[in-house]
């Protein structure tokens, strides 16, 4: 960015038009044009500008968090996250914040913040409050949701994405720098393509789930939202547990690496030739970088993402919500309590039969990617309304896992990145997986292909505005 954005820094005069990426905010820290406590003053100005609007489920009082931003200005100034807004998913634990994962019936006030929440605040970090999400994480639309449910940021007709909904649009409506969702099936990728913005999903096992509310336990991960992919993978640095395995040195224009797609027949866009149009521009883009595409058998990928709620693992589920279910049945969404319920038709031994097909699949899996950069696809095989989704939720809910149920039960890295826009001036989001870990070879490609689609405006359309009416 360099040049262009201190020029672009230097353009902002008012705080009500601060972007809060971690670049605008870093510099102006330094050059002394405002202070932590000047930035959270303007974004709970802009969340009361907003009126309810569902994005958040509670906010930690303004006084609060100035008091965290005065310790902070009076600390160590050379901390990676100093200064940075951010929230979490209310599935996620914050020390006497109550965690609901959007059910009132499972309300609690957590003695203990999650591991992510600790060590983001240790890393300068400041927390706001709690997201809102698809009741139970269960969902990838961001609208199951009984207390009103957050309208997409770009376009209020279309759905949010979820069930990371209020992360997403926390970050798009510039209201955090950065946002932390979960990640079962989808939901840290899904809802960062209705909103153009970079959705993270790292290796199982490499950032902790301490202190959450899980969906499945055995493949759940954190999930980072933000609007460049070097701020979420400066996140990512501050809460990752494991070693990455290394990368070769930063991707520079014309550097031959190969991608693997799916076979053309099975690619799916449900019917949207504007979708089709833009992944086939997508991987032009990649071509253009020095990208050779790699026909594969897409099918063991979309065998395991089936088995994500069409087999016994959504049992896990039931385990941390099932007896919310069996005592509150009529504070839960019916599509929610429909998806999970259907955890009491599995027996131990589908329950086995279905870990064996799930290992067998993560080595074609591995296999698969071997060799390749990355497996690319689609975030979404197409956007929805919300009027399309509230006519058809279930079937809609599926296809939109479509490209990413499987990467949590194989135990894959993945990002959702910007990829320019539509005609109809909605964005694209190209999905980027890999093996297990190597998230550092995945950064390099995103970056590369942030940087070279970049430039492409979305054409001109009316603003949206926020909903409170849901």
């Amino acid at each position: 960015m360099g040049r262009g954005a201190d020029r672009a820094l230097v353009a902002v005069i008012d705080l009500r038009e601060l972007p809060l990426d971690a670049f605008t905010l870093r510099a102006g820290y330094r050059e002394h044009r405002f202070t932590p406590r000047d930035v959270i003053e303007e974004v709970y100005r802009r969340i009361a500008a907003r009126g309810d609007d569902h994005v958040w489920l509670s906010l930690q009082p303004k006084a609060a968090v100035l008091k965290a931003a005065l310790a902070l200005e009076r600390g160590d100034r050379d901390l990676p996250l100093y200064g940075l807004p951010y929230g979490v998913k209310d599935n996620i634990d914050v020390a006497g914040l109550p965690t609901t994962s959007g059910c009132e019936a499972l309300r609690y006030i957590a003695a203990r913040s999650a591991t992510v929440v600790e060590k983001l605040g240790q890393a300068g970090a400041l927390l706001l409050g709690k997201q809102n999400l698809d009741q139970f994480a269960t969902g990838l639309v961001g609208i199951r949701c009984v207390g009103g449910f957050c309208r997409n940021a770009l376009d209020p007709r279309y759905i949010p994405g979820g069930s990371s909904s209020g992360s997403a649009v926390a970050v798009a409506a510039d209201l955090t720098s950065f946002s932390i969702g979960s990640d079962t099936g989808g939901s840290g990728r899904v809802p960062a393509a209705y909103h153009g913005i970079v959705g993270l999903k790292p290796t199982p096992g490499l950032v902790s789930t301490y202190g959450f509310l899980y969906c499945n336990r055995s493949f759940d991960v954190p999930s980072i939202f933000a609007r460049r992919v070097e701020d979420a993978f400066a996140v990512l640095e501050v809460l990752r547990e494991e070693l990455l395995l290394p990368s070769a040195a930063e991707m520079t224009h014309g550097d031959s690496f190969r991608f693997a797609v799916p076979r053309a027949d099975q690619l799916e866009f449900f019917g949207d030739a504007e979708q089709a149009r833009r992944f086939g521009s997508a991987v032009s883009a990649l071509r253009g970088l020095g990208g050779e595409p790699v026909t594969v058998d897409f099918t063991p990928f979309v065998e395991a993402g089936e088995l994500v709620f069409q087999s016994a693992l959504v049992a896990e589920r039931w385990l941390t919500y099932g007896a919310t279910i069996e005592r509150h049945p009529e504070a839960v969404h019916p599509a929610v309590r429909t998806a999970i319920s259907n955890a009491r038709k599995y027996s131990a031994v589908d329950a086995f039969a279905t870990l064996h097909r799930l290992s067998e699949l993560q080595v074609v899996a591995r296999e698969t990617l071997n060799g390749v950069a990355c497996l690319v696809t689609p975030t979404v095989g197409t956007l929805y309304t919300v009027d399309q989704v509230e006519a058809d939720p279930f079937e809609l809910n599926t296809r939109m896992g479509y490209y990413t149920y499987f990467a949590n039960p194989l135990r894959l890295s993945a990002i959702s990145v910007p990829a320019g826009h539509r005609e109809d001036g909605l964005p694209f989001n190209l999905s980027l997986v890999s093996n297990g870990f190597h998230e550092l070879a995945l950064g390099r490609v995103a970056r590369a292909l942030e940087a070279a689609t970049a430039g492409a405006a979305p054409p001109t359309r009316t603003p949206a505005r926020p909903r409170a009416d849901t």
